[in-house]
């Protein structure tokens, strides 16, 4: 599998690893965070590709030697790391370090670190020090779906790459969706009234954060805009909904109970 493979929702994320891998424009650090509904290994494994393939450099061509031993986890200078139980612990992430002080056998050492959200205290400060100071040439890759259980400290060392849901909403229902609830919201529609419309996008975590997404992206739109929709909507008012969309975003990832969060929400923007 190469980028091509999976562009759909997160085109342009890839477009933007391709160009830092074809200019060489490497980061030391990067973090790639999604719901379960994306295959972040698969994306860190597309880019390592991207990094290091000679014949297709930027894209990988995904039949020479080194693109092979990757896809199967055996190229000599990749390492992986994975939680063991509930957490990855201080002594995965000391057992790495070790490895990367090694000199590469290719052009560069690579680690991806699943479940980056799941490591404990001790083993995120251990890897800060490598962030701060990584072995010359080596990528470091950590794929997260909640980067809220990071330090700030490690977040703000890494190059963050947001990856879209995969979803099976139709492209532009989910921003219809927005659209009509922002609307209803400066109307200032009882609560009650907007129940049928957020049925669905209640149900799940995910589907949710793609509803908090599409919503905070239909105020980013109004804020910008100049017509007479736009200018219903007072700066104020949309910089408040931006911040309630961004506590909303924190309590859904803090496994807060959706439904709760949405409600509240509706309350707090429409007053």
């Amino acid at each position: 599998m190469i980028f091509e493979d999976i562009r759909g929702e997160n085109e342009r994320v890839i477009a933007k690893l391709c160009d830092c891998a074809k200019s060489g424009m490497v980061s030391h650090a990067y973090l790639f965070e999604g719901d379960t509904s994306t295959d972040k290994e698969a994306l860190a494994k597309c880019f390592a590709k991207a990094i290091l393939c000679r014949e297709k450099p930027g894209y990988g061509c995904d039949n020479c030697l080194i693109c092979n031993k990757i896809e199967h986890d055996n190229y000599e200078d990749l390492f992986t790391i994975e939680k063991v139980e509930n957490s990855l612990k201080d002594a995965d992430v000391a057992n790495l370090q070790e490895r990367l002080r090694n000199k590469p056998l290719g052009e560069r050492n690579i680690a991806i670190i699943k479940d980056a959200d799941t490591m404990t205290v001790y083993a995120q400060n251990r890897l800060l020090k490598t962030l701060e100071e990584p072995p010359a040439g080596t990528v470091i890759i950590l794929l997260s779906e909640n980067a809220e259980e990071l330090l700030p400290t490690i977040v703000s060392r890494c190059t963050v790459i947001r990856l879209a849901h995969s979803s099976e909403y139709k492209e532009g229902a989910m921003s219809e969706i927005a659209e009509a609830v922002a609307e209803a919201l400066i109307s200032r529609e009882p609560f009650f009234k907007l129940k049928s419309m957020l049925k669905d996008v209640t149900e799940d975590k995910d589907t949710a954060l793609e509803f908090l997404d599409a919503l905070e992206n239909v105020y980013g739109k109004l804020a910008k805009g100049n017509d007479g929709k736009s200018r219903l909507y007072p700066k104020p008012y949309i910089y408040n909904a931006v911040s309630i969309i961004e506590e909303s975003r924190r309590d859904i990832k803090r496994n807060i109970q959706t439904g709760y969060v949405i409600k509240n929400l509706i309350i707090k923007i429409g007053g």
